[in-house]
C-alpha cells in the first residue's frame, strides 16, 4: 500500500507539473507583448557610451564662482563624465550615436548589456546633423539593429526606445509617434529639422539610442527632449540618418581618395537585388568603368551586401590601387543584365589653396618664411600664414585686409600651414560667406608692436 500511495503521488505530481508548465506557457504567451519581443530581439545591440570631457577654467576645482571670474588667471582643467547611448549598425563593430554624446570627449568606452566593455574611437562626426560613427575592435560578429524606414510612420503607432537614461543601462520605454516633421532649435543658430516627436520617455543618457517600431526595426535615433515638459522627445528619422551616415562613411570623406559612387538602399529590379546607385561623380573611377545612376551594386569582391553601410565600411580597408571587384545590374531597354567590373581608389591631390584665395578674394597667401618675415618686420619665420599681397580692386582690399596681416583661422578652423589652408579652401564655393580671424600688429605709443585681432567676413567671388 505504501508503494501504491507513492506511485499515485508521483503520477499526481507529474500531472500537476505538466499542468503548471501549460499554464506558464500560456501565461508567457499572453504576457509577451510586442514591446517585450522588440526588447528581447534588440537590446543586445544597444550600448552604453561613457567618456570624459575636459573642461578648462580659471576657477580652482571645488569652488563655485560666477562666470565672470573665468576670464583671467591660471587655467585649471577637470574631467566631466559624459553618458549616452548608441547601437550597433554593422557587425564588425561600427556604432552610431549622437555627435553631442562624444563631442570633446576622450577615453570613450562602450558597454554592452552582458557587461562586455570596449574602448571606442571616433570614425567621423557631423555636428550639424548631431550624428557620430564610432568603431570598436570586437573579436566576433556583433548583433545589429535592422534598419527600417521613417517615410511611412503612422501618427499614433507604437514605438520603443532603448537606452541608458541617467546611466541605468538597457532601460526600455514605449509610447507612440506623436508627430513627424518637427523642427527644434537646439542652440543659438542651430536647428534640427524634420524630427519624429514621441511620448516614449526619453531622458538624459538616452541620446543616441534607437527608436524602434514593433517589427524591431530602427525608425529613429533619440536625440533631444523638451526640458520644461514631460513625454515630449525627439528622434532623427532613420531615412535622414541613412542619408547622412553614408556621406560620413564615403571614402572621399574619410581619406583623400576618389571612388565616385553614391549609393542608396537596397532595391530589386526583376530577379536582382542590390544597392541602388544614386549618382556617379563625373570622371571618377566608377564613371570611367561605365557605372551609372540607376544601376544596382549586387556584390563586392564576390560577397553580397547587407546594406549601404556594409559597402562603405568594406571600402575603409581598401588601399589606393587595390582592385575592387564589383558585380552590378544594368537595365538596358526591357532587359536587365549582370555585369562585372574592377575599380581602384585613386589619390585625390591637395587643392591649390593659394590659387583659390586669388580667385575668390584677390589676395595672395603664404607661409611666413624668412623673406616675408624680413619684409613685414617679424623676428623670423614661423608656422603662421600671412597675406603677402592684396589686389587693390579685389574683395580682400575692399573689406580692409592688408599685406602683412596674419590669418589665424577660416570659419573657426585654426590654421598654421598652407596645407591646412588649402583643405579649408576646398570647402569654399563661389558665393559662400567666409569668416577669417586676422591678427594685425600696430605700432604702439612706446615704439612697440601691439597685436590686434579682427573677425573679417568675406564673400567668395563668382
Amino acid at each position: 500500500m505504501k508503494f501504491q500511495m507513492t506511485k499515485n503521488c508521483g503520477i499526481l505530481l507529474m500531472l500537476l507539473l505538466l499542468f503548471g508548465e501549460h499554464v506558464a506557457a500560456h501565461t508567457g504567451d499572453h504576457r509577451r507583448t510586442p514591446v517585450v519581443d522588440v526588447y528581447q530581439r534588440c537590446h543586445r545591440a544597444v550600448v552604453n557610451i561613457s567618456g570624459q570631457r575636459v573642461v578648462a577654467s580659471s576657477v580652482r576645482p571645488g569652488f563655485d564662482f560666477p562666470g565672470f571670474f573665468d576670464t583671467w588667471g591660471r587655467r585649471y582643467t577637470r574631467r566631466i563624465p559624459e553618458l549616452g547611448s548608441g547601437f550597433v549598425a554593422h557587425r564588425e563593430g561600427f556604432i552610431i550615436t549622437n555627435a553631442h554624446v562624444v563631442e570633446g570627449t576622450d577615453r570613450i568606452k562602450v558597454t554592452f548589456s552582458d557587461g562586455r566593455e570596449y574602448r571606442a574611437r571616433i570614425i567621423n562626426t557631423h555636428k550639424n546633423k548631431d550624428l557620430a560613427v564610432l568603431q570598436i575592435d570586437a573579436n566576433e560578429p556583433l548583433p545589429v539593429i535592422e534598419l527600417g524606414t521613417s517615410n511611412d510612420l503612422l501618427i499614433g503607432e507604437t514605438v520603443i526606445a532603448i537606452g541608458n537614461p541617467f546611466g541605468y543601462s538597457n532601460t526600455v520605454t514605449s509610447g507612440v509617434v506623436s508627430a513627424v516633421g518637427r523642427d527644434i532649435q537646439v542652440d543659438e543658430g542651430f536647428w534640427l529639422r524634420g524630427l519624429i516627436q514621441t511620448d516614449a520617455s526619453i531622458n538624459p543618457g538616452n541620446s543616441g539610442g534607437p527608436l524602434l517600431n514593433i517589427d524591431a526595426k530602427l525608425v529613429g535615433i533619440n536625440t533631444a527632449i523638451k526640458a520644461d515638459a514631460e513625454n515630449i522627445g525627439f528622434a532623427i528619422p532613420v531615412d535622414g540618418l541613412v542619408n547622412n551616415i553614408r556621406q560620413m562613411l564615403m571614402p572621399e570623406q574619410l581619406r583623400r581618395v576618389r571612388l565616385g559612387l553614391i549609393l542608396g538602399r537596397k532595391q530589386s529590379v526583376g530577379p536582382h537585388t542590390g544597392l541602388l546607385v544614386e549618382a556617379v561623380t563625373p570622371n571618377s573611377p566608377a564613371d570611367r568603368q561605365g557605372i551609372a545612376a540607376g544601376n544596382l551594386i549586387l556584390r563586392l569582391d564576390g560577397h553580397p551586401l547587407t546594406d549601404v553601410f556594409d559597402f562603405y565600411i568594406k571600402m575603409m580597408d581598401k588601399e589606393i590601387g587595390e582592385p575592387i571587384e564589383l558585380e552590378y545590374a544594368r537595365t538596358e531597354g526591357t532587359a536587365v543584365t549582370r555585369r562585372h567590373t574592377r575599380l581602384t581608389l585613386t589619390a585625390r591631390p591637395i587643392p591649390d589653396g593659394v590659387g583659390l584665395a586669388k580667385r575668390f578674394f584677390q589676395m595672395e597667401v603664404s607661409e611666413l618664411n624668412r623673406t616675408l618675415a624680413r619684409r613685414f618686420n617679424f623676428d623670423g619665420p614661423h608656422e603662421l600664414l600671412v597675406i603677402a599681397d592684396v589686389s587693390a580692386s579685389g574683395q580682400a582690399a575692399g573689406i580692409g585686409l592688408r599685406e602683412g596681416d596674419l590669418i589665424l583661422s577660416i570659419n573657426h578652423h585654426t590654421l598654421t600651414t598652407l596645407r591646412e589652408f588649402s583643405l579649408e579652401m576646398e570647402k569654399v564655393s563661389a558665393g559662400d560667406d567666409v569668416e577669417l580671424r586676422i591678427m594685425r600688429f600696430r605700432l604702439g605709443l612706446f615704439g612697440n608692436y601691439v597685436p590686434r585681432r579682427y573677425q573679417i567676413k568675406l564673400k567668395a567671388a563668382h
